[in-house]
């Protein structure tokens, strides 16, 4: 079951990383940038929809290649990612109402101590 949701989760950071490439705009109000800063932000959409992406598929592959100590190990460095939004998200948006970029931490942390703990 750890495995599917992998593959799930690294299937909706490929769809998350698409909607930042091909709909920047939208994205960066997504994101929790203020709209008002919105020419100067758009240039770094499709950049982190590629490590989105490439994150993304990372975990797929693993998950569906039923790798599951190393898509563990993906998704614990992959932890990192959420805890950093935050803090960008934090200077547009204030400490508080950044904090939805935090309810990807706990659900890669805890799938990827999961994964990693799986005996070979």
């Amino acid at each position: 079951m750890a495995l599917i949701l992998a593959a799930l989760l690294g299937a909706f950071l490929c769809l998350i990383g698409t909607a930042m490439i091909w709909a920047p705009g939208n994205a960066v109000q997504a994101f929790g940038i203020d709209p008002s800063h919105l020419a100067a932000n758009t240039d770094l959409m499709p950049a982190l929809g590629a490590r989105d992406i490439s994150l993304g598929l990372i975990v797929l592959s693993l998950a569906v290649g039923r790798q599951a100590r190393a898509a563990g190990f993906a998704l614990l460095a992959l932890s990192l990612v959420p805890l950093a939004d935050y803090v960008i998200a934090a200077k547009s948006l204030g400490w508080t109402a950044a904090a939805r970029h935090l309810i990807g931490f706990p659900v890669t942390l805890i799938l990827g101590l999961i994964l990693a703990r799986r005996p070979t």
